[in-house]
């Protein structure tokens, strides 16, 4: 049998070319780096692999330009066109770089005969605004050339070929230019569209560039492996803004007691629990709980980045989870100083609107429409410098602006509620078509709690011998209040609700009865307290109401493990009924 040698089997072309490379390479590099002009085109690269990333110090015989990819928001690639030969779109976008022209050089490391078929193959984008044609460009040291074009479609298309002059060998190590113009290098283009909203979670994201394939004959022949690369990044893409990045929930308590941290009479329920020291009020002062965060803007690290404007807003919502108290508001401030506490520089949460309102549900909360270039802008008011806070990417070096949440009770001689959490939910709104919304997103950034132990009883009878005993187990003595409602068709009319009725002291390592009537004279005398308002609606038979039976929550100041209370009901002719009393005790759960 005749023995044929493996040679023979590779086209005659290729195999003439491989017979005369010294250094046929195991893959094609890339070089994509930003600069005036191209680095060093007409120099032959020796490698027969690529140099690692990490080991790049420029374009030579035996090294190759470091990756300087253009970085742009991912805000703007709702329908974003990229020209590489003006990536910073001139004044039209707010970039610091002043070398505006993106190269993109492949490198194969292995000759390519005429007539081979190349695959360059474009991952997040496609091409362009190249008119349909890309070329590829080398340098002799005597002139540009161009030793391939593409074949086919080009724009709109994210997978293009090229074929090879015909009668020429592209010799390995050629640095070749992609161009749109066959005799002056001039950068080539593509598009982004990216349709899903903007996540400040998410890892950024890449358009990478590869060559795939580069067979000979057309297409028809041998897969020159030194003509293939890995993917190589061309574009970065990542979040431009980071709206409320980072803050610690504010934790805060209502002051139920008659006297406020710095020992003045109060009206129980009106303050909160803060520091007596003036320097230490960072989250909560006599009438605010303080969120702070941070508006961040990466403009200055971006090539092609957003500039705001008054159709951008910040759209908030803020829930909590149960009624604050009718003076309690959200209110905005750009500013603080914080040796005194003090915060200045109030923003409108809407042009037009101060304070925010709460809602119970998301549905049922107000959106607000607060101007983004606001809140990403730091005040000039009396406040304190504000230092970007960040050591490390992606956040290092950007713009940053504190802003500061506050749940304010103004006036301030309004009664709080207490036990619930705020989460405010939020959205970065563009007004520009393309330009892409952030997701809604949301963090709870109060909670509100009281100092205190809480008691309910859930029914009382107002009658003769009905009494609740609370029993206070503290070392000091401590006040206590009550909420009192009844049977009504709506508890939120007039005063069929009232809260804070001041019930004095019990004292320490002692217990005090409430009789019933007594209580309910208190809440008439002390509120106006109107209880139950003749029915509840068409209930049928249980439509019947009782202007007699009330349910109550006891504040007690002193700390909840301490306080205990048992609720006594008398029915005449029958053994005392002993009624359950609700407590947030670790001891009872």
């Amino acid at each position: 049998m005749k023995r044929f040698n493996k040679v023979a089997l590779i086209p005659a072309a290729v195999a003439a070319v491989l017979a005369g490379n010294a250094y046929a390479g195991t893959e094609a590099c890339f070089e994509v780096y930003k600069s005036s002009a191209l680095v060093n085109h007409d120099t032959i690269y020796a490698g027969a692999a690529c140099v690692a990333e990490a080991s790049r110090t420029g374009a030579a015989a035996d090294n190759l330009q470091a990756t300087d990819e253009v970085a742009i928001a991912y805000e703007l690639t709702g329908d974003l066109a990229v020209d590489f030969n003006d990536i910073d779109g001139d004044a039209a976008q707010p970039g610091t770089e002043t070398d505006d022209d993106q190269h993109i050089v492949y490198i194969p490391t292995t000759d390519i005969p005429g007539g081979t078929k190349i695959t360059i193959a474009l991952t997040g984008a496609t091409f362009n605004g190249n008119s349909n044609q890309i070329h590829l460009l080398k340098d002799d040291g005597t002139g540009i050339e161009a030793v391939a074009s593409s074949d086919g479609t080009v724009d709109t298309a994210s997978t293009i070929t090229f074929l090879t002059k015909a009668g020429i060998t592209i010799g390995a190590g050629t640095r070749l230019v992609f161009s749109r113009s066959s005799t002056a290098a001039t950068e080539i283009g593509i598009k982004i569209a990216n349709t899903t909203c903007t996540d400040t979670d998410q890892a950024s994201q890449s358009v990478t560039i590869a060559a795939t394939s580069a067979v000979t004959d057309g297409g028809t022949g041998y897969n020159i492996q030194g003509a293939v690369s890995n993917a190589q990044k061309v574009a970065d893409i990542s979040p431009q803004f980071y709206p409320l990045y980072a803050g610690t929930t504010a934790e805060v308590q209502v002051n139920a007691e008659s006297s406020n941290s710095e020992g003045t009479a109060i009206v129980a329920r009106t303050q909160f629990v803060y520091n007596a020291d003036a320097t230490n009020r960072l989250v909560a002062t006599s009438s605010q709980a303080i969120y702070k965060t941070g508006y961040y803007n990466r403009a200055s690290l971006l090539d092609q980045a957003i500039t705001l404007d008054a159709d951008d807003h910040v759209e908030t919502a803020f829930v909590s989870s149960s009624e604050p108290g009718a003076n309690v508001k959200m209110r905005l401030y750009n500013g603080r100083t914080a040796a005194t506490g003090v915060l200045d520089t109030a923003v409108e949460v809407q042009t037009g609107t101060t304070p925010g309102a709460f809602g119970l549900t998301q549905g049922a909360a107000t959106v607000y429409n607060t101007e983004a270039v606001t809140l990403f802008t730091e005040s000039d008011g009396a406040g304190d410098v504000e230092t970007n806070p960040m050591t490390a990417a992606p956040l290092l070096g950007a713009a940053y602006n504190e802003m500061f949440y506050v749940v304010e009770n103004n006036p301030t001689d309004g009664i709080m509620n207490f036990n619930y959490d705020v989460t405010t939910h939020y959205t970065l709104d563009f007004g520009t078509a393309g330009e892409l919304d952030h997701c809604a997103d949301n963090k709870v950034t109060h909670e509100v709690g009281v100092n205190g132990a809480v008691l309910k009883v859930p029914y009382v009878v107002n009658s003769e011998g009905n009494f609740v005993r609370i029993t206070n187990e503290h070392d000091e003595s401590a006040e206590v209040t009550v909420d009192v409602f009844s049977e009504s068709a709506d508890g939120n009319d007039g005063q069929r609700k009232v809260t804070a009725v001041e019930l004095g002291s019990v004292p320490a390592k002692s217990s005090v009865v409430y009789f019933v009537p007594t209580l309910i004279s208190e809440a008439v005398s002390q509120k106006q307290y109107e209880g139950a308002d003749g029915g509840y609606g068409d209930l049928g038979s249980n439509a019947s109401f009782s202007p007699n039976r009330h349910s109550v929550t006891f504040t007690v100041t002193a700390p909840k493990n301490s306080v205990h209370g048992v609720s006594v009901q008398k029915v005449v002719g029958r053994s005392d009924r002993v009624m359950p009393v609700l407590d947030q005790n670790d001891w009872s759960q």
